[in-house]
């Protein structure tokens, strides 16, 4: 048998022994949490319209990572908000005669998770990134900003998730009568 034959054949049995133990990478949210709202960020910044990428790349995020169904908002067990901090595009590496070669993007954002009955779950958590293309590159603006939302909705919501993990983790230890 070939290298890669049994490479693929290793694969393939590690990928039936970790579905037959039930491993899945998506994330739960808590007990009782059933779905999940991703409410429109408010934009603080100067760039129109960002708040609809983002929140189809957090839509997309949370597809990937939490298994609580996605739901309007106001009907959700758990609603994400936040908003845009800031959008700068910023000038980059110049080449011979002072020609500009690259250039940047760079967005911050702030999120926080919220229960049905309007208390907080998780957060505030404010993330910030940066991504660069080529002036040569065509959309390069647009790609570079779709690449920071999609970094932007990925980190938030993992960070969200641990800060909600020690939040259980926190409240579920029960607390020693005793003193001791």
């Amino acid at each position: 048998m070939s290298r890669w034959a049994a490479l693929a054949l290793g694969l393939l049995s590690a990928c039936g022994l970790l579905s037959a133990c039930g491993f899945h990478a998506r994330q739960e949210l808590g007990p009782g949490v059933q779905s999940l709202g991703i409410a429109v960020f408010a934009n603080d910044s100067l760039e129109p319209d960002l708040e609809r990428a983002l929140q189809a790349e957090l839509t997309r995020a949370a597809r990937r990572m939490v298994t609580a169904r996605l739901l309007t908002p106001s009907a959700a067990d758990l609603r994400l908000e936040g908003r845009i901090l800031e959008y700068r595009t910023r000038g980059g590496v110049r080449g011979e005669n002072n020609t500009l070669l690259e250039r940047g993007v760079s967005i911050r954002v702030e999120a926080t998770l919220i229960t049905a009955q309007g208390e907080l779950a998780a957060g505030p958590v404010e993330l910030g990134q940066t991504s660069g293309f080529t002036t040569r590159e065509p959309d390069g603006l647009r790609s570079a900003e779709q690449r920071v939302l999609g970094n932007l909705a990925e980190g938030l919501l993992l960070e969200l998730l641990v800060a909600l993990d020690a939040e259980a983790a926190r409240t579920a230890v029960p607390a020693n009568p005793e003193g001791l």
